[in-house]
């Protein structure tokens, strides 16, 4: 059995959940719009109606309650998409909204701040606009948003972190756990049933990509270069001189990692036949083995012993271990020794990146 993506429960009292400041961290008015080749399209919600039941992310029992969560999330969506921004923006917005106050507009604080306000408990500094803006959801998610445009690279960045970089909490990593839940969300009320939620959205879609006629498929989709290739080179973390015995592929972290051939895991998160908490290694037969790095904890999906298939998703790229940057590290061996990916990978029919 899969191990399940989401390995934290959400906490439905809105007090519990005001853990942030909402302070503006960015002075952002103005930026450009983000964007990211190969992204999805943010959604635009129609809220004149009825929306569908978002039940499946583990919000509260009650449908009156769902119902309100699932038109603030609509309307945290159509916010992004109104600057231009991408679906993983929507899903950045929605976690933040989920962290903050369980995607209800709050008229109260907490004892970090409180006088925070709203879907995002922002503070009634002067960044955020009057109380009225704070408690509107359209206003407080533009606000969000624009903020979010001003982070530097944030499309690069653990979801997490680009939403800390906004937000300024305390706990950098508070908003992890709400990262799966928000992708559901995002994908239920898309009405498309984007994997965003079980995989993380990235840039580059929700599911794998073709499968060769060799039975062999891209890694992860997206990645437009290739940002460290196979060979001797000086570690850009410990400065010592060694192989880098795969290639690195740049996607943002939470973006599905899929098995590139069909095969038996054999490592996995510290399990298996090798150590590395951010390792995942598949036996794909022939003496081959293909290897996937640098998933944090929450971003490794399978087990050891577990059977996959080509293009199913196994991973969320990270940033962990030796990495300075959110990429997916993909190697190749044969007969225990890594070879260059790039042309084994041709020769199956798949050209990285």
């Amino acid at each position: 059995m899969k191990k399940a993506w989401w390995v934290g429960a959400l906490i439905l009292s809105p007090l519990t959940l005001l853990a942030s400041c909402g302070v503006f961290l960015v002075a952002a008015m103005g930026a450009q719009p983000s964007s990211c080749q190969g992204a999805t399209a943010a959604a635009r919600v129609d809220v004149g109606g009825a929306l569908p039941d978002i039940a499946d992310a583990g919000l509260s029992g009650d449908a009156t309650v769902r119902a309100e969560q699932a038109r603030n999330a609509a309307l945290v969506m159509n916010a992004a998409a109104a600057l231009g921004m991408d679906r993983e923006a929507q899903q950045v917005g929605v976690m933040a909204a989920l962290g903050e106050s369980s995607l209800r507009v709050l008229d109260y604080g907490d004892a970090a701040g409180p006088n925070s306000r709203g879907l995002f408990q922002q503070r009634d500094n002067g960044a955020w606009g009057t109380l009225a803006d704070r408690m509107d959801p359209t206003i407080s998610a533009t606000n969000f948003f624009t903020a979010l445009q001003g982070v530097d690279g944030w499309e690069t960045l653990d979801p997490t972190i680009a939403a800390h970089r906004v937000q300024g909490n305390a706990d950098p990593y508070y908003y992890e756990p709400f990262w799966t839940p928000a992708g559901q969300i995002v994908a239920t009320l898309a009405g498309d049933g984007a994997a965003t939620g079980t995989g993380g959205q990235g840039c580059g879609g929700a599911s794998g990509g073709a499968v060769t006629a060799q039975g062999w498929t891209k890694p992860v989709l997206g990645a437009t270069e290739i940002s460290s290739g196979f060979g001797m080179r000086v570690n850009p973390v410990s400065g010592e001189y060694l192989l880098h015995a795969g290639v690195d592929l740049p996607r943002p972290c939470g973006t599905p990692i899929f098995a590139a051939a069909s095969g038996v895991v054999v490592a996995a998160g510290g399990s298996g036949s090798e150590s590395q908490l951010d390792l995942i290694r598949i036996d794909d037969g022939g003496g081959v083995t293909s290897g996937y790095m640098h998933m944090y904890p929450s971003g490794v999906g399978v087990q050891v012993g577990e059977h996959v298939s080509a293009a199913e998703q196994i991973g969320q790229v990270g940033s962990a271990g030796n990495s300075t940057g959110c990429h997916l590290h993909f190697e190749i061996r044969t007969d225990g020794t890594a070879i260059d990916p790039v042309p084994f990978m041709a020769q199956q029919g798949v050209m990285l990146p």
